[in-house]
Parts: C-alpha cells; structure tokens; sequence
C-alpha cells in the first residue's frame, strides 16, 4: 500500500535547508509503502502548491524541477506561518499511474487529498472526459473518485459538509487513511477506518505518517522538536481528526454547528504537469505552418516564418500520363501477373491497389511483411481488397517471438540512455519489407515493384534532424537516395550511441544493422506510386468504403495515416511528450504548405491527432511485452525540449 505523511505548523522557525531535510525524512521512510510515483503539497500563505511526477520517490526529490518547486515556496522563512505538508509514496493498485489527475496528491476544485487502500463501491459516474482519451479504459482511481466526491459533498451544502462527509466515510466499502485540506476553511482532515495512520502533535506541530514506526523514526531524525523528548503516537482508526491551521483540534459534536468563514480568495496551484503541458501548448511556433520551436534545425525570421515553410516546394507530380506509360512496358496482355506490390492494409496502400488494378489495368500480387506489430484492422482491410479484386495476396512473415523481442530489447535500452535520434531505431524491424518486394518480383519472374509512397506530405525531416543531420527532403525521397556524407553520419551517430549505450548491443544489433542496410545502402528499384498520381483524400476515403466497406481503426484517431503500423502511437507519444510535436504535426503542417488546409485548421487537426491513445498503446505493451504505465511514466519524467 501507498505511503502517506505529513507536517503541519503553527510556527515555524526551521531555514529552508532544514525544512528540505525533514521533509526528505519523512519521504526516504515512507518510500518501503510505495515506490511508483511520489507527490507533495504545500500550502502557506493562501497558496496550495503541487508537486507530482512519475518516478520513484528517491529519484523525485533529486529532480531539478523538485528543487525548482521548493524554490518557489523557501524563499522567505518569514512568508511560512502556518506551513503544511502533506505527501504520498504511491504503490499503484488501480487507476494508472501516468494519468496526472490520479497521482497524489489529488486536486479536486475544492479539496487536496491523499489517501492509501483500495475503495471497492466507489460510483465512478463522471467518465466522459476519461472515455474520450482513454477509449472506455477504467483509468479513474479509487483515490480520485473519492475525493471527487467529497469536493461534490462540499459544493453541493457547505453547512453540511461535516454530518455529509462522515455519513460518507460510513458507507465505504474497503479501506481508506486519508489526509485532505479544505484550503478555502483552512481546515485539515486525517480519518481511517483500518488504523494504518498515526500521528503525534506539539504546541506548535502535527506530525502523521502510514505506520507507527515510520512516525517513531522520524521523531527521533528530525530537528524540529527535541529527540530526547517522549511524544504520544496516537492511532486513527474509525474515527477522524479535523484541525485548523493554528492546531486546534475540532470536536465533531461541539463543532457541528460551528459557522465557517469560506475564503474567496483563490488558492494558487503548483502543477509541474501543468506547467509543462502549458508550454507545450505555448510553444512558438511558424506563423504561416505549425512547426514549433523544438523541431530541429528550425529558423524563424522577423514575422515568425520559419525557414521550413519558405523552403518548401509543392510536390512536383509526374502525373498519370507518365505513369501509364511505364506500365505499359509491364502489363501483361494475358492476365498474367505483371507487377509485384506492398499492400499494409492501411489507406494509402489500399486505395493504391485499388487504382493500380481499376484505373490503370495492372495485374498485381500483392506481399505484406508481417513483422509482429501488423494490426487485425489492416489484416481484415488486406483481405477486404484483395478478395474483391481477385488480387494473389502473398505473406511473408519474420520470427514474430524474436522479432517482439528485439523491439521490446530497443525500448529497454532507449530508456537506459533517451535520445530523440534514437527512437526510429525502436521499428527498425520492419525495413525487410523493402527486399521482399524485389525477391517475391525476381521468384515469380516479375520484372515491376510497385510501392505506394512517394507522397511528400509523409516527409518528416525531424527523424534525421533529432540525430544531428540536416538533410532536406523533395518528394519523400527514399533514404537511399541521401548524399554519401549523411549516410556516414547517420552510421556514425548510431554506433556512437551504441558505445555511450552499451544497452543496444543486445540480441536485436544484428537485426538493427541489417535495418540499417536495407534503409540507407542496398539501392531500390520500385515505383513509387505516390510520385505519380496527385492525392485526394475525400475521392480515397469515399472510394474505399463505397467498394470495400473498408475499415478504419479509430483507435488510431480520425487520421488514418500510418494506421497499419503497430509501433507509431509509442513512437508518437514520445516525440509529442518531449519535443512538443509528433509526426501528425508534420504532416499538418506539409498540408498547410501545399495549400490543402489553412494554418488554423491545422492546428486543431493536429491537435485532435495528438490525443492520447491508451488502448492502442495497451494493445502494442501487450504484444512486445512489456509493463505499459512503467514505459509511459518514466517517458513522461524525462527531460522536455520545451
């Protein structure tokens, strides 16, 4: 179970390092009941100020931006009378750790809690905002729900907060310890009906900890009250203790009736979450497309154009003339087989072979590489086209166990050492499909490869540019295609990493290398579809589900784009959380530059784009095999760009 402390004075004369000292105490010895996430509170001077992050409690209280937020509370002894703390080491039992509102301390609009058990009959009724990020995930702790609903008691008849809130705690089924403020009463709740909560109080101080011992060894640590001294621990259970700021405790049956004073003044929060997802909302960012200032090698001139924008030159489409005339030196005159194609189920591929067959009277067989990471929507979709079209559909697929284990291999050593220039190295896997086409083409004596890329919206320069190489992309130029010395320098940044990381030299290398091979050195022939034919997405869409009842997978949000691969939402959820920006946002902002939407409409695209993915997330954890809100929590500690 969770840990939960805390201190409250009424004077205080302690320096800023000494408070720092006591509060660590506490938080080393409460960290054995729970080393997920840790959390505290603060509250002087009318102001609640938060700290919460996703890491284990040892490593929280070394963290930068920990010292940042006692900074912004220490920097006047003077300003402290009267000081509270309280805080929790989270052992999580349910609701997911990497959701912030779930990390504790919980801010509800009228309540600071934390709270260590598990709540059985909670009524979790308000999930709308929940579902819609979380797509029918139960991702709502016992911990919120209940101090969700405490705020709604006190909201609802303040006069009867007391009499509501102790008939509540009555009809919990389960077990609870809690601590909670009400800031605008300046009043403070201790209650648990399991008895794992203690506390022990002096003129001037309440102490109060999960276990008796941890309380027992941080009096005689702490330098606020003199060691030597016996002080009475006293055990909560069944019963609750309400004091105020200035210690006085508050009977239930005296004080039923007393008329509190509600502050209007509002109480200030400090959120490092929210103060981090504010700058990613605030990001600079082109004044004409959406790219933000943390992309790379990005420029901004007087008016705020970035340099992205005015460099960028609307694709150049060859157009369907030129492309029938190079299939009419393939097209078979008897029906036969005449071209070889890669179909991934998603919508660009589909609607390809759709074309390649109706429009332009090709004969294709198509091949998908099933790597491991193939979802069943683009399997369903594959069969949905291929059997209206009468299209061989040929399958090749990888060692799947050892292929999910060189993936979940990269993510383990990408966490080790994070680098942004890394990540890409995570679905190196996949790069086999580019040989396939050219080996299945050369075993049925087929002369064409067809591919469906080349569309310049998918160019993303950021891949190269997170690993220090500023390689300008035209028509979503294959990587082969990259001058000499940035494929040097790409192989230099990736074995350079491998040395700083030894964690990448594991059973995936070989695989990674050959990757390495396939993506920027062995030269490929294949057509590239996208070069040609001009990119309407209403006639693709309209066209897909009128003659194929194609199928979307939404869990992938409204953009289908890429929704075949497996591996994109983790690989996005990064880029978004600690560069400000995903894919997605490239590929808005690509549209903005061909003129197919406007600068505002890209940014609520994107925006849309950017929402959180659990299921897709939690089905990708599943395959590769690895502890989903562990991989997330630690992402969402790392470092930002912004």
């Amino acid at each position: 179970m969770c840990g939960i402390f805390g201190i409250h004075f009424k004077n205080i004369s302690l320096n800023r390092k000494d408070l720092k000292k006591n509060i660590e105490i506490l938080t080393k010895l409460s960290r054995k009941r729970g080393q997920d996430t840790f959390g505290l509170s603060i509250s002087h001077n009318n102001n609640e100020k938060i700290f919460k992050v996703n890491c284990d409690p040892l490593e929280s209280i070394k963290r930068k931006d920990y010292l940042k937020y006692l900074d912004s509370i220490f920097f006047s002894v003077d300003h402290l009378k009267p000081f509270s703390v309280i805080g929790q080491t989270r052992l999580v039992t349910n609701g997911t750790k990497f959701l912030s509102k779930n990390n504790q301390p919980i801010i509800t609009d009228n309540i600071i809690g934390v709270h260590n058990g598990i709540i059985i009959n909670n009524n979790i009724e308000n999930q709308k905002e929940y579902k819609s990020n979380f797509e029918g995930y139960n991702s709502k702790s016992d911990s919120l729900s209940l101090f969700e609903n405490l705020s709604e008691l006190f909201a609802n008849n303040q006069e009867r907060f007391l009499e509501n809130y102790y008939k509540y705690l009555n009809e919990i089924d389960g077990n609870y310890s809690i601590s909670f403020r009400l800031p605008s009463l300046k009043l403070n709740f201790l209650a648990s009906n399991c008895g794992s909560l203690y506390y022990s109080i002096t003129k001037d101080n309440l102490f109060f900890a999960s276990e008796k011992t941890i309380l027992e060894d941080f009096l005689k640590k702490t330098n606020i009250v003199n060691s030597q001294e016996n002080f009475e621990i006293i055990q909560i259970k069944n019963k609750s203790i309400i004091f105020d700021d200035n210690l006085e405790i508050l009977d239930f049956n005296k004080n039923f009736e007393k008329k509190f004073n509600i502050l209007k003044t509002e109480f200030k929060l400090f959120d490092n979450v929210s103060e981090e997802n504010n700058r990613r909302e605030n990001l600079k960012k082109c004044s004409k497309c959406i790219l933000p200032s943390t992309y790379p090698f990005i420029e901004f001139d007087n008016e705020g154009v970035s340099n992205y924008f005015k460099n960028y030159k609307k694709q150049d489409f060859l157009g369907d003339e030129k492309l029938f005339e190079i299939l009419d030196k393939y097209r078979s005159k008897n029906g036969e087989p005449d071209c070889v194609v890669g179909l991934s189920g998603g919508r660009d591929s589909s609607y390809g072979l759709h074309l390649l067959k109706t429009k332009f009277k090709m004969n294709p067989i198509a091949f998908t590489y099933d790597w491991g990471l193939t979802t069943d929507v683009s399997r369903v979709n594959q069969s949905k086209i291929c059997g209206k079209l009468g299209i061989e559909h040929i399958i090749r697929s990888a060692n799947i166990n050892k292929k999910r284990n060189y993936v979940r291999n990269n993510i383990m050593a990408w966490l080790k050492k994070p680098h942004l220039g890394m990540l890409p190295v995570v679905q190196a896997g996949d790069k086999p499909f580019m040989d396939y086409g050219d080996i299945i083409a050369k075993k049925n004596k087929i002369r064409l490869v067809v591919q469906f890329t080349g569309y310049q919206l998918e160019q993303r320069e950021f891949f190269l540019g997170f690993a220090g190489i500023n390689q300008s992309l035209k028509n979503n130029q294959r990587m082969s295609s990259y001058s000499l010395l940035n494929k040097l320098r790409m192989f230099y940044f990736y074995s350079t990493q491998s040395i700083i990381n030894p964690s990448y030299l594991n059973a995936a290398l070989w695989d990674n290398f050959k990757g390495f091979i396939s993506s920027f050195v062995r030269k490929e022939n294949s057509l590239h579809f996208y070069n040609y034919v001009k990119w309407n997405e209403k006639e693709m869409v309209d066209t897909l589900l009128k003659e194929y009842n194609w199928m979307s997978d939404y869990a992938y949000g409204k953009n289908q784009w890429r929704m075949g691969d497996g591996q994109t939402t983790f690989n996005n959820f990064i880029y978004y959380t600690l560069a400000g920006f995903s894919e997605f946002d490239n590929f808005r902002s690509n549209q903005v530059c061909e003129g197919f939407i406007n600068r505002d409409e890209a940014l609520e695209l994107a925006k849309k784009d950017n929402n959180f993915k659990y299921d897709t997330l939690k089905n990708f954890s599943e395959i590769i095999g690895f502890n989903l809100d562990d991989v997330l929590s630690k992402i969402i500690s790392l470092p930002k760009l912004y």
